[in-house]
């Protein structure tokens, strides 16, 4: 997995402390083995610039993600290549920030951009995909779906239940 990390004394060092970043990103499959939603992601690339204020001790960043989804499809359960787009600003805080600060905490002085695009990501998964020229599997090992022309009118009896019929019939 490739991984978008700053630390804050690299981003001292560059000039008036902004920096273009463009990286392809690969996720193991072991990610999404958990996962029923995703089956997993392909020509993922993060791209973007970065921009650390000094004075405020924090890093922002303009963030562009794209690739391709694969997630299964509704009704067939086939993968269904699904292609999206995230546009994000992302603020890091070198400090310990406040509760109600929307940022996100840099951890040992590192700004791990990785962690927060796999959350966008996680976050554009759609509820659900329908691949084009899916159809219903009608039957399969012990199983058949049933339409109404197909059932009889009368209810069958259960054959261990059969004899209880004719219990009742004098009465």
């Amino acid at each position: 997995m490739t991984i978008l990390k700053w630390n804050k004394q690299w981003l001292q060092k560059q000039k008036n402390g902004e920096f273009d970043f463009e990286e392809s990103l690969t996720f193991p499959e072991e990610m999404f083995y958990n996962l029923s939603r995703i089956n997993g992601l392909k020509d993922v690339e993060a791209r973007g610039h970065g921009r650390y204020d000094i004075k405020s001790d924090r890093l922002y960043v303009d963030l562009h993600v794209k690739g391709t989804m694969i997630v299964p499809c509704a009704i067939s359960l086939e993968d269904v290549d699904y292609p999206f787009e995230i546009n994000e600003m992302e603020t890091f805080a070198f400090y310990k920030p406040e509760e109600d600060e929307e940022v996100i905490e840099a951890r040992k002085n590192v700004a791990d951009l990785t962690s927060v695009i796999w959350t966008e990501i996680m976050m554009e998964v759609p509820m659900r995909v329908v691949k084009e020229g899916a159809t219903m599997k009608r039957n399969g090992q012990g199983w058949q779906v049933l339409d109404e022309e197909d059932l009889e009118e009368e209810d069958p009896i259960d054959p261990r239940l059969a004899k209880l019929k004719d219990y009742f019939k004098d009465k």
